[in-house]
């Protein structure tokens, strides 16, 4: 069953304003949060592919959604 047109009016609007807000962020923050959540890597992959620490691509991540949660509020 299709969607209705206001809520798929409405899907993508959240959409475009998602994708404004990730292009805000810097650099590091939204190659790592598209390779998590759009890529479907793993912290562990990230860190492999750049050569640096678990943690460091955590917290990036979690920094990341932190500033998107503040552009949505």
């Amino acid at each position: 069953k299709p969607k209705p047109v206001d809520d798929a009016v409405n899907d993508n609007i959240r959409m475009e304003r998602l994708n404004r807000a990730i292009m805000e962020l810097p650099e590091i923050q939204k190659r790592r949060l598209i390779l998590y959540y759009f890529q479907g890597l793993t912290y562990e992959q990230i860190a492999e592919m750049e050569g640096c620490r678990y943690q460091s691509v955590q917290e990036s991540i979690l920094s990341a959604i932190k500033k998107l949660r503040k552009f949505f509020k």
